[in-house]
């Protein structure tokens, strides 16, 4: 399988899981007979767009996570890595660019608990990627959101101007690395990867995707997550 070597996955699984309980993490809890992280690693270990892995995990599971990735990719002909994660997802995320290959034109950030991404969406992250330097999947909202403090409501939201997004968020690799270097030195933390750029005036573009491509936080996501599996949708279209 040929390659596209500056294009490099960033696959954060060094989250505590603390919200899912149980004794093991959520991202090395089995989904269907198979690890979360196996389940979203695959994805990228088959996509001819992306050229290497870097994979965080938590600094006392480093062997184990790499001994568990390679029984499952025994003989993958495309480089990865498992390195330490920091103490937030955005201090995992800065540790894996500055690891980043140095032929790394394109980075693609996704949480290793969102197994329900496609070839399909990769692809299309990759084109407009390419005309636009930032790009993230998100889908419209279906609820009326508020804005509520001390379980008061203060205003109704414009829902039509809303989107929920989710990962691989994917970046001029130069560009986010500025960003979170910047974010570093002045202490700026983001809900995600996206948000450091536009805390720097930096464009992002919107790419309608799927609202299936969860992230499993809780129990009713892993419960939706089993009927999705069960029901064989291993992958989520954009349609």
């Amino acid at each position: 399988m040929e390659v596209l070597s500056h294009n490099t996955a960033i696959v954060t699984a060094a989250g505590s899981g603390t919200r899912m309980g149980g004794s093991v993490k959520k991202q090395f809890r089995k989904l269907g007979g198979i690890p979360v992280l196996i389940r979203t690693l695959s994805v990228f270990m088959e996509s001819p767009i992306i050229g290497e892995i870097l994979i965080t995990a938590p600094s006392d599971e480093l062997d184990a996570t790499k001994s568990l990735i390679q029984g499952y990719f025994p003989s993958s002909a495309k480089p990865w890595r498992v390195i330490a994660g920091g103490a937030q997802r955005q201090d995992s995320v800065y540790l894996a660019l500055q690891a980043c290959p140095e032929e790394t034109q394109y980075v693609f950030i996704h949480d290793g608990v969102r197994p329900f991404i496609s070839q399909e969406l990769i692809a299309e992250l990759y084109e407009a990627v390419k005309e636009c330097g930032a790009v993230i999947p998100g889908a419209a909202l279906k609820h009326t959101v508020k804005e509520v403090q001390n379980g008061m409501v203060q205003s109704t939201l414009e829902r039509s101007r809303l989107m929920q997004v989710f990962t691989p968020q994917v970046f001029d690799y130069a560009m986010i690395l500025e960003a979170h270097q910047k974010a570093g030195e002045e202490g700026f933390y983001g809900t995600d990867d996206a948000s450091l750029l536009e805390h720097y005036g930096k464009a992002v573009r919107v790419l309608p995707s799927s609202e299936l491509n969860l992230k499993l936080t809780d129990t009713n996501d892993w419960l939706l997550a089993d009927l999705l599996i069960k029901e064989n949708i291993e992958s989520i279209d954009e349609d």
